[in-house]
Formats: C-alpha cells, sequence, structure tokens
C-alpha cells in the first residue's frame, strides 16, 4: 500500500498547553526571511507526496500542467536540473479552455483508486470578459498524470458566471474533503466546497473570508488550509493584491472549520516581501518524509516582477507555537 500524505496536515508542537478551540488569531509572528527558491519558473505551487517521493505541481510555463517528481526537496535545483525531472501531466488541453497552453494553480489528490487534478483557465467565450476563469477537473492513474481533463469546467463561480480559480483540495480533522476555491466578481472571493468520496461536489459552495483590509488590495485569492492541533481548529492562508506586483502578499486566518467562520488576521500579511524576494503567493501546505509540516510558495527576484514568468518556489518548515495567542512560523 502506498502511504500518501494526507490532504491537510496534522500539526502538533512538542509542548502542550490548555489552549482553547475559539478562532481568533491571537498574536501572530510574521516571516521575516524569505529562504532562497529551491525550484526556479514554478509558480501556485502545491505538493504531493507518496512515500518518499514529492510530486510538485505548478502553473504552466513551457509546459501546460508541469510536474516534478523528487526524493529531495531540501536543496536548490538549477533550471537544468529541475527541468529533468519535470514531465508534462496533461498533454491534451481542455476543451472548454480559450487558451490551450494555459493552466495554473493545480491541486492533486487521490479519491479511490484515482488521482484528482483541479486546475484554473480562461473559459471560451465568458459571460463577463474580466472574468474569464474558471476551475477544471482532470482524472488520472498515477500522480504524475497523464491526467485527461473533462470536456466541461467543474464551476466558473457564483452562479457560473463571475468567474473561478486558485482550487485547493483539503479535509478536516475527520477525513472530509473539500475544494477550496477563489470566486471573482466578488467582494468575499474564498469559498469551500464539500466534496463526496468521488470528487463532485456535495451542496452549494460555502463562503468562508471576505476582502476585508487596506493590504488586501484588488482581490484574494489561493486559499489553502491546515488543522492546528494545538487548538483544535484550522488555519487558512490566502494570496492578496496583484500577483505580478511587489506588495502581493500572504494573508492568514483561523477558522473553526473548513467551511468557516473564520476571522483574518487585521495585523497584516504573514508573509510579506524580504530579503531581496518579493510577492509572496501562492502558498500551500504539506508533509515531508518524516511528517513534518511544510509550506510551499512564489516569489520573484527583487526589481524583476513581471507577468510573463519569473517567479520561482522556495520550501520553508513550518511550526505552531504552543504559547497562548501565538501563531504558526514558518522558519
Amino acid at each position: 500500500m502506498l502511504r500518501v500524505a494526507p490532504a491537510i496536515l496534522m500539526i502538533s508542537c512538542l509542548l502542550v498547553v490548555a489552549t482553547g478551540c475559539a478562532p481568533e488569531l491571537g498574536a501572530l509572528f510574521k516571516l521575516r526571511t524569505i529562504s532562497q527558491p529551491s525550484l526556479p519558473e514554478t509558480s501556485d505551487p502545491s505538493v504531493v507526496r507518496v512515500d518518499t517521493q514529492f510530486y510538485i505541481y505548478g502553473s504552466n510555463n513551457d509546459l501546460r500542467a508541469p510536474v516534478t517528481k523528487t526524493n529531495d526537496i531540501d536543496r536548490q535545483y538549477t533550471r537544468s536540473e529541475k527541468d529533468s525531472l519535470t514531465v508534462e501531466a496533461m498533454p491534451t488541453s481542455p476543451a472548454w479552455a480559450a487558451r490551450s497552453e494555459q493552466l495554473w494553480a493545480p491541486t492533486v489528490a487521490q479519491f479511490g483508486t484515482r488521482w484528482v487534478m483541479f486546475y484554473g483557465a480562461d473559459r471560451i467565450n465568458p459571460p463577463q470578459p474580466y472574468n474569464a476563469q474558471c476551475v477544471g477537473r482532470a482524472f488520472a492513474e498515477r500522480p504524475e498524470g497523464p491526467f485527461v481533463p473533462e470536456p466541461q469546467p467543474f464551476t466558473c463561480g457564483i452562479g457560473q458566471i463571475g468567474g473561478a480559480l486558485d482550487p485547493e483540495v483539503t479535509s478536516d480533522i475527520q477525513g472530509n474533503r473539500y475544494l477550496l476555491v477563489a470566486f471573482s466578481d466578488t467582494e468575499a472571493p474564498l469559498h469551500a466546497i464539500s466534496l463526496d468520496a468521488n470528487a463532485n461536489a456535495v451542496g452549494p459552495p460555502v463562503q468562508i473570508l471576505a476582502r476585508q483590509y487596506g493590504w488586501e488590495y484588488h482581490f484574494i485569492e489561493n486559499p489553502s488550509m491546515v488543522y492546528d492541533s494545538t487548538r483544535g481548529n484550522y488555519l487558512l492562508t490566502y494570496s492578496a493584491g496583484v500577483w505580478w506586483q511587489r506588495d502581493y502578499s500572504t494573508g492568514i486566518a483561523r477558522c473553526s472549520t473548513p467551511v468557516g467562520p473564520c476571522t483574518s488576521d487585521p495585523s497584516g500579511p504573514w508573509i510579506a516581501s524580504s530579503a531581496g524576494r518579493t510577492g509572496p503567493g501562492g502558498l500551500s501546505f504539506f508533509t515531508d518524509a518524516a511528517g513534518g509540516a511544510r509550506a510551499i510558495f512564489s516569489t520573484f527576484t527583487e526589481g524583476r516582477e513581471t507577468q510573463n514568468g519569473g517567479r520561482s518556489a522556495s520550501i520553508m518548515p513550518l511550526t505552531l507555537s504552543p504559547v497562548v495567542g501565538l501563531g504558526p512560523i514558518v522558519k
């Protein structure tokens, strides 16, 4: 039997104190220094671990759905080294996609005997041309693919009109699955969709977080979630701003359940530009081979922000403070 990393991490600390399960954030540590990237040309990354093998997915670059397979996540790869470990996970473009080469923010999980990928792309002839994004679904027999896309999108937002992007599969402490997603054309973009054992939607999307603060300018997107066993609730991260700008950042909230209620941190981003790396976003959680918690996210080299690629992925350990009132630390 393959030992597959769970879709949501059950993180605990060596020191345990009695704390409540309220969703209040308390004072959060901020990330002071972003580590140098491990994987060049890797945007909106997510990770699946099978035993000691890691499958790192990302938005399209020279491949539609690049997936990098490695058993070593603790080193920095050159572009050529990374490319030698990377294959095309979706050889055939979705029939509904407006651009055959486009695919972003893929998330992959095992449902029964099949591997399921949710991903974003623009659709043909959208009712709102400025919100053309939809989330699609594809299936494969192996985590590296080849994934075969469905002929129609999985969701295109509220009323199937306003747009949907940045899916992320997660689960609760009981093992129930959810798809986190950002809906466009709304001040409350972050939603959760319950999934059944076949990765089908169960009931309508549930709103879990709205945009509230000035530093969340323009939009919030890229939701990801992890269980905090020190408090018995969930940490929700999300990207805020315009993805190709320096001030793009990563926010954090606490949620009672994967479908809310959620309370975001009013003091500002959890991860902001630092150490010559800018625009940190697209964060996703996973576990390493020893069961330790990790976070992966993408940044630009300072001064080289662009809409035409250029982001690279950093992988950093995640710990949770057992002290009442303190939150997660990426270090």
